[in-house]
């Protein structure tokens, strides 16, 4: 993944002036998008009370239900991110965190991965703010990176007489492994001092 501070790292930096600054510009522009009507601003919204830069929302539930309207409203980010949750058992949407694979609900798995696949034929990645050597930018992450190295290494289901099988599989390895090498994230997109995009 790039080699960004991802936002989940802000709190435990908050004496950085210089990130502190970063993070209030990020605030700004989740604002100012909100404040348009873009459902991209309330995705980023949610995804700051997920990674706790932003604490106006608490609880697994009440954020989880800040992507739902995100995803309401037609933020194609907030959709990828609740299936994604769904075939990952987390409490939250939002951990892009590497090896947080189907844990032990294979069937959430399963689903949720059915759900995410037609979403990634419409745009492979997830979106987040981050701050990169002190300049506020958008991340973009393959979302299938995320998923095609379980099929490669295995996971486990766990059988009626208690034993574990590790399943592997190369035909999905190679679907998923696909999507990823396909998938073409926009160039770095920083922060400007206006709150547009500026590629770099």
């Amino acid at each position: 993944m790039a080699p960004a501070y991802v936002a989940t790292k802000i709190e435990g930096m908050g004496n950085d002036r210089t990130l502190n600054k970063g993070t209030e510009r990020l605030r700004q522009y989740i604002d100012k998008l909100q404040a348009e009507g873009d459902p991209q601003g309330d995705y980023y919204y949610a995804l700051g009370n997920s990674d706790g830069w932003i604490k106006d929302v608490q609880g697994d539930e009440a954020i989880t239900e800040l992507f739902r309207q995100a995803a309401a409203k037609g933020s194609m980010d907030a959709k990828i991110l609740l299936a994604l949750q769904k075939a990952r058992s987390e409490p939250v949407p939002g951990k892009l965190d590497y090896g947080q694979g189907p844990r032990e609900n294979l069937q959430a798995w399963e689903s949720g991965l059915a759900k995410l696949l037609p979403l990634l034929q419409q745009q492979c990645y997830a979106r987040r703010l981050v701050i990169d050597q002190g300049r506020p930018k958008v991340g973009h992450y393959s979302v299938a990176y995320k998923v095609w190295p379980h099929f490669r290494n295995g996971y486990y289901r766990r059988n009626a007489d208690g034993s574990r099988t590790l399943l592997k599989d190369a035909e999905r390895q190679k679907q998923w492994e696909d999507i990823d090498s396909r998938c073409q994230t926009p160039e770095r997109e920083f922060l400007g001092t206006d709150f547009n995009l500026v590629r770099g």
